[in-house]
């Protein structure tokens, strides 16, 4: 029906378009026109144009309508348009992806020339509170006569944090549990007067003093000491140490090795992480590390505690120049110190780690009628400059000169009445110890003195059954004002005092000028102010037997670091 349909069409088309003949002339016949034949055998809506190929709209009553042609170049060249933006939009793509962009998309950092700096501060606080003074041996052997002694030792501790403090612990460094800590209890407020103490005793080991600050700012901080003595055996006398923080490296300048005197290297790991020390010993006689006849390296596990020998490792000198580093985690380390002279005990005490070398340094606490005696090293040749430092300045006492990386003792005899400190000095850095010895009628004791930094807030804590003086060395060339305040055993404020200071002199104050029940105490404005305590113990002296030990103060400053951020866009490549 559909192509008839067509065909009848074209006929009425084909008549309508041919020319009419005039009646008066005959008409020609003209041969039928060739039906359409359709482009598909259904019916359709496009049929194509044999002529031109232009497509052809048949409508529903069967006319055609010719749609207009598009150039085959058009069509080329939308083809060639669609290819170049895919082919750009691919390359910009992979541009942003790896190429860094324009600097003007990207913002500006804070800092100039693309650096900024971030202070990170310190906010939790770890100390190592060695236990009691212990003999290095204490095998029995031979005739109960002659074997060596601990006798009645007693120790004492207290541990103290200052200013803005949330908690503060104290427990063993090894084998013990959360729950056996004991937790320093005292004021809630957290200004700079207030102090949350605790008291105990380091009879059973040594103990970890942990501090967590709510802010590191000035006068905010943790100080703790431990004490042990006795009046009979092997260790009779007094000994005191300062509780160490830890570090990567701990240096330590300490006396003979010789017969009769030992020196215990005690090592403390708070890591989770075991680690390995590497310990360096140079001796009055090279300026180069000795050979460790017990070889120079140390292991200690996580959460514990190691010891060396060093009168094993490195006998027979006169005065030895320890550094301990650790390879993995920061460590703190102290040394027990004992001299004995066949069955007479010449004293025992702490040596704590060194402060860095510096061209400049202070140790109070030299009393009057003290045998002095300082052990200095220098990584250079120089000369050691060492002046007596009391209330009208610094008076010359000795120069001598130091071989590069030896150990020089110099023996300054009895200090001068009236002293109160030591100043030492040095045309390159130096590291500096004295050791104090006293004489009483049963015995004699000694004691280490260990420079003391400056800071503008310091404090000093006293363990219990002890007492003592403050001794206090000017550092500056004009005279320095300073706040001393007290608190007793409770940490409630227990006296205070300001002090002056003429330039390069010294001072010294009996705790108890301060206040009968003071046994903290804290230095404000100290900044040019080098402050320390010498200890002594009643049940000792009452005796007749020397009791002498020293404490150095600890900073109440915030521990930070700097860390510096540069711009770097090979990073992310």
């Amino acid at each position: 029906m559909s192509n008839r349909k067509n065909t009848m069409n074209n006929d009425m088309d084909s008549d309508k378009r041919r020319p009419t003949v005039p009646s008066d002339q005959q008409a020609v016949p003209t041969p039928p026109a060739p039906p359409a034949v359709s482009a598909f055998p259904e019916r359709s809506d496009y049929i194509g144009n044999a002529v031109n190929d232009v497509p052809t709209q048949v409508s529903e009553t069967g006319s055609e309508t010719e749609d207009v042609a598009v150039p085959r170049s058009r069509v080329v060249s939308r083809v060639l348009l669609a290819v170049i933006t895919v082919i750009v939009l691919v390359a910009l793509i992979v541009a942003v992806v790896l190429l860094p962009l324009p600097g003007w998309l990207v913002d500006s950092a804070k800092a100039g020339n693309a650096t900024a700096a971030k202070q990170v501060n310190q906010t939790d606080l770890t100390y190592y509170c060695p236990s009691r003074m212990a003999l290095s041996d204490n095998e029995k052997y031979g005739d109960s006569a002659f074997q060596a002694s601990e006798g009645n030792m007693t120790s004492s501790a207290r541990y103290s944090a200052f200013g803005s403090v949330y908690e503060a612990t104290v427990g063993a460094v090894t084998n013990g549990s959360e729950a056996d800590n004991k937790k320093l209890s005292g004021g809630d407020t957290v200004d700079s007067a207030s102090v949350k103490t605790y008291s105990g005793s380091v009879d059973k080991g040594s103990q970890a003093f942990e501090t967590r600050l709510l802010a590191a700012k000035s006068g905010t901080g943790a100080a703790a000491s431990v004490a042990s003595w006795a009046t009979d055996g092997d260790l009779k006398g007094l000994s005191a140490s300062t509780c160490v923080a830890p570090s990567l490296e701990q240096d330590f300048l300490l006396g003979p090795t010789t017969t009769g005197a030992t020196q215990q290297l005690s090592v403390a790991n708070f890591s989770a992480k075991a680690t390995s020390l590497q310990v360096q010993v140079f001796s009055t006689k090279h300026g180069t590390p000795l050979q460790l006849s017990t070889g120079n390296i140390v292991n200690i596990g996580a959460n514990g505690e190691a010891t060396l020998e060093l009168s094993a490792a490195a006998p027979n000198n006169e005065a030895l120049f320890v550094k301990v580093k650790s390879k993995e985690t920061p460590i703190a380390a102290v040394v027990r110190s004992v001299e004995m002279d066949g069955l007479n005990a010449k004293g025992s005490d702490y040596a704590v780690p060194l402060n860095a070398a510096s061209k400049k340094a202070y140790l109070p606490g030299i009393a009057g009628d003290d045998d002095v005696t300082v052990f200095a090293r220098s990584q250079l040749d120089t000369d050691l400059n060492l002046s007596w430092v009391d209330g009208n300045g610094a008076t010359p006492a000795k120069t001598q000169h130091l071989e590069a990386g030896k150990v020089v003792p110099v023996d300054l005899g009895k200090a001068p009445e009236g002293v109160d400190g030591l100043e030492a000095s040095a045309a390159s850095p130096i590291d500096v110890t004295a050791k104090v010895t006293q004489n009483a009628d049963s015995g004699t004791d000694f004691a280490y003195v260990s420079p003391t930094g400056t800071f503008d807030q310091t404090a000093v804590v006293v363990p219990d059954h002890t007492e003592g003086a403050l001794t206090f060395l000017n550092t500056s060339d004009s005279e320095t004002k300073a706040s001393l305040r007290g608190y007793d055993a409770s940490g409630k404020p227990a006296g205070s005092k300001e002090i002056t200071i003429p330039a390069y002199a010294g001072m010294s104050i009996a705790a108890k000028d301060v206040d009968q029940n003071a046994v903290m105490f804290t230095l404000k404005n100290g900044k040019n102010v080098s402050m320390g305590m010498r200890l002594t113990q009643s049940d000792v002296t009452g005796d007749k037997l020397a009791a002498v030990a020293y404490l150095a103060s600890s900073a109440l400053e915030p521990r930070n670091m700097q860390v510096w951020v540069n711009d770097n866009a090979g990073i992310v490549r």
